[in-house]
């Protein structure tokens, strides 16, 4: 039969054709003819929404997923994406994947994907900027996961250099096209992830452009682009719950959960779909049980899933996941910290069993009045700390609590420097507020002068008033003369 699309060459498709007339016709959820691209008409517009389920029909096929684990570069691997599910986790993400790097290297994308047919349910995620590049790596996974995820969130300087990520969300026609040309021809759901925009208005358009480009559901950190580092400010719980009232498909949310308790507070306040967690799995990947295991523990068994879950990635990723689940032991215990920051993974993976052996030697010389570790309370904190938090916050509708023992866990050690940093930033701000504000008072009593090459007529009357005052006081000295 004819194909729907032209065989002329076209930035969007730039070699036809690309499927059989039927999957041209299918489900849309947006105006290609709208969007100007080729070879659609309104007859086959009125043919869309045929094949391709709605948004909440992938919503419940994926099992209605509460707790997903965010996608992490170099982080959401394999083997964390399996423990995380044994904890509780509904539904995972792949780490981004960069498009434009599989176009140029085949073999980038062998290295950076990997899965098992145990990790469902699964989405991957592509960052793109060019709608051919962005259908090309997705075509690559079809079969093998249960969505396609386009980054819009990523707020790193690499994405700036790279113009991918948080920083194509002021261009909402690209992000159109990237969008629909996916959902046309691709039989795998499109998802999308963004940042906020400054304006909530503008947040809500372009979320509301992305549903009617195909998008089966919308991720929404509520936080800035310009929110990262020492710069990071609190979620915006506020705009996510409006996004969620404009929007038909499912939105997650996804920022500022620090607590399982959390978890269930997001969800009331926000209404969300899902709540989208990150750093908070990386340092307890039981997050999601409600339990705080003990590091040891975890550490040995996140090492037992990296052996039967091997992937590629997971070389990377073996390393800096161990050092964030031993965290407070090796803060306690420095030389093994900096020792494993040059070991290789092997003598890593004995990291546990020697800090067992630790503890063991401190319980057994702890007799004395000067023993500085209590054995019970190293392996037992957390459950004290947990149960401190649920008495503190019982009754409480804060949805990012910051009490001062959390600063003992590796995600409250990150944020609270970048509290910091705020706080001076804020301090400096301020401080040359003042001076701007001092120096224009100063400037409008005439007191000062500064910056100008136009000194004549502005300072002419104080000369002439300084050489007034010089005459007064030649006429007093000649008085005090005359009575001398």
């Amino acid at each position: 039969p004819p194909h729907p699309f032209p065989r002329t060459p076209s930035p969007y498709f730039p070699q036809p054709p690309f499927l059989s007339p039927e999957r041209a016709m299918a489900s849309a959820g947006a105006s290609a003819e709208g969007l100007g691209l080729p070879g659609f008409s309104a007859e086959r517009e009125a043919t869309k929404g045929t094949n391709k389920a709605s948004g909440y029909e992938f919503y419940n096929k994926l099992g209605c997923p509460k707790h997903i684990v965010a996608p992490m570069v170099n982080q959401s691997e394999l083997a964390f994406r399996m423990l995380c599910r044994k904890y509780g986790a509904d539904l995972a993400y792949t780490p981004m994947i960069h498009a434009g790097m599989i176009k140029r290297n085949k073999r980038h994308f062998k290295k950076a994907f990997g899965t098992h047919k145990d990790d469902r349910p699964l989405i991957t995620q592509f960052c793109a900027n060019t709608p051919e590049s962005f259908l090309d790596a997705a075509r690559l996974v079809e079969g093998n996961t249960d969505g396609i995820d386009l980054n819009l969130g990523c707020p790193q300087g690499i994405a700036k250099r790279g113009h991918y990520g948080a920083f194509l969300l002021e261009e909402s026609q690209l992000i159109k096209e990237m969008i629909t040309t996916a959902h046309l021809h691709l039989d795998t759901p499109v998802t999308a992830k963004i940042r906020i925009l400054p304006k909530g208005d503008d947040t809500i358009a372009l979320a509301k452009l992305i549903q009617e480009s195909g998008a089966q559901i919308l991720t929404v950190h509520g936080r800035t682009r310009e929110m990262l580092q020492h710069k990071l400010g609190k979620c915006d719980f506020d705009i996510i719950r409006r996004i969620k009232q404009e929007l038909k498909i499912p939105v997650f949310s996804n920022g500022g959960i620090e607590l399982f308790e959390d978890v269930g507070k997001c969800m009331k306040h926000t209404g969300a779909d899902g709540v989208m967690v990150s750093e908070a799995l990386l340092e307890n990947p039981a997050f999601f049980s409600g339990r705080i295991p003990d590091t040891v523990d975890i550490a040995r068994e996140f090492t037992a899933f990296a052996k039967k879950y091997p992937c590629p990635l997971a070389h990377f990723a073996y390393r800096p996941h161990m050092f964030k689940l031993m965290y407070r032991d090796l803060m306690k215990y420095t030389d093994l910290r900096t020792f494993y920051s040059k070991a290789p993974n092997e003598v890593i993976a004995k990291g546990p069993d020697i800090i067992l052996k630790r503890r063991a030697a401190e319980k057994e010389f702890s007799a004395s009045n000067q023993s500085t570790v209590d054995e019970k309370f190293v392996s037992d904190r957390h459950e004290h700390i947990d149960l401190k938090f649920r008495a503190h916050c019982k009754d409480s509708d804060m949805v990012h609590p910051t009490l001062e023992w959390r600063k003992l866990s590796w995600y409250r050690r990150h944020q609270t420097r970048r509290e910091i940093q705020t706080r001076i930033d804020e301090e400096k701000r301020k401080k040359r507020e003042a001076e701007r504000l001092r120096e224009e008072k100063e400037g409008r009593e005439g007191r000062v002068k500064r910056f100008s090459i136009f000194d004549d007529d502005v300072d002419s009357s104080e000369d002439e008033a300084e050489d007034g005052n010089d005459d007064d006081e030649a006429d007093v000295d000649e008085n005090e003369d005359d009575e001398e």
